[in-house]
């Protein structure tokens, strides 16, 4: 995924693009990375990529650590 990842606070709700303001949500993508995956958020309409802070372990990560 070589796309630009725009990091986002979200205060109350993540819904509507910041960029392109399309309002009926996102499609989800996954980052594999050290020992987390990382959660993004693609708009449909602009493709642009999301982070708001969301990650999962990796299978087979320590959990314990």
């Amino acid at each position: 995924m070589n796309e630009e990842i725009h990091e986002i606070t979200v205060t109350d709700e993540f819904k509507i693009c910041p960029l392109c303001g399309y309002k009926d949500g996102f499609h989800s993508a996954f980052k594999k990375g050290l020992g987390t995956t990382k959660w993004l958020f693609v708009c449909p309409s602009c493709h642009a990529v999301f982070d708001i802070g969301y990650s999962v372990a990796a299978v087979g990560a320590d959990s314990n650590s």
